[in-house]
């Protein structure tokens, strides 16, 4: 679906050959064209190293972090790129970069992270969010995390993503102020007409397995969920590395919400999940929100 598209990335801080490996094996696959940005020398250099032909790729010069970071961010806003990626730079400075009143890529809506898995044993996609942006979601914040993994689903051509709200029990316990606010955020969800599917609180047995068998509540989303929504960073970041590092998941990562979509790799990332990350990117790249 991917090469279908090919779209130009944008990579900040481009000196990096784990970055770069998997930007040329993208290249290869036909999914995308590439622009690198950080240090000129060190890039083409590492590039030679990998045997992919540096005249084959765009070639910016910066010298440090925050002006690699403006300098990708500027050639997608305006439109010399479609993604944007992380190289050998840390993740706020690109991020500041992203939400400077100047960038061009403010929409005026939240950032959000998704991580759409392929786990095997389940049947379809599972997308857990937001384990990497925003650390303590409020009400509204996770309305729009759910907006944006709406969006994020329809391009992966789920139509009515089931959406589960993650907590520690089935029920609502005002013992347990998670389980109170993950009922009250999908009332509102449906109320607004974001989704149709969506529940919660729900462990996150009962979301990928089903409700308990003693269970006499009926549910559209249980044992079908095609979202998690985590309750902070950590729960969704655990709960994807979980899945990648026991069951073997291939990992695609995405940040939604702003102009182009962000590629976020980590360096400890397979070949075959920085592939997936570019591909997923890819798909998103000309019909950002």
């Amino acid at each position: 679906m991917a090469a279908k598209r090919k779209s130009v990335v944008a990579v900040a801080g481009a000196e990096d050959a784990d970055v770069l490996k998997a930007v040329g094996e993208a290249y290869r696959e036909g999914i995308v064209d590439a622009l690198f940005v950080g240090d000129g020398e060190k890039i083409t250099r590492l590039l030679g190293e990998l045997e992919l032909h540096a005249q084959r790729f765009q070639i910016e010069s910066a010298n440090e972090p925050n002006e690699s970071a403006a300098t990708a961010v500027r050639a997608c806003a305006e439109g010399r790129a479609h993604i944007l990626m992380k190289g050998k730079l840390p993740t706020p400075v690109l991020l500041k970069a992203v939400l400077a009143p100047t960038s061009g890529l403010r929409l005026g809506q939240t950032l959000s992270h998704c991580a759409v898995l392929d786990v095997p044993g389940y049947e379809r996609l599972l997308t857990i969010t937001d384990g990497g942006v925003l650390v303590a979601p409020n009400f509204e914040q996770k309305l729009a995390i759910i907006q944006n993994v709406v969006w994020v689903c329809h391009i992966l051509g789920i139509d009515e993503p089931r959406i589960a709200l993650l907590g520690v029990m089935d029920e609502v316990n005002p013992d347990y102020p998670a389980t109170v606010e993950a009922a009250a955020v999908a009332r509102e969800v449906r109320i607004r007409g974001i989704a149709r599917f969506i529940e919660g609180p729900l462990t996150f047995g009962s979301a990928v397995r089903g409700l308990p068998t003693e269970s006499s509540r009926q549910s559209d989303v249980a044992g079908k969920a095609d979202v998690l929504v985590s309750n902070n960073i950590e729960e969704g970041n655990i709960a994807a590395k979980a899945l990648i590092n026991l069951r073997g998941a291939t990992f695609m990562g995405v940040i939604a919400g702003a102009k182009v979509p962000l590629s976020l790799v980590s360096r400890s990332d397979p070949p075959r999940n920085k592939l997936a990350s570019l591909a997923l990117a890819s798909l998103f790249a000309r019909d950002a929100p």
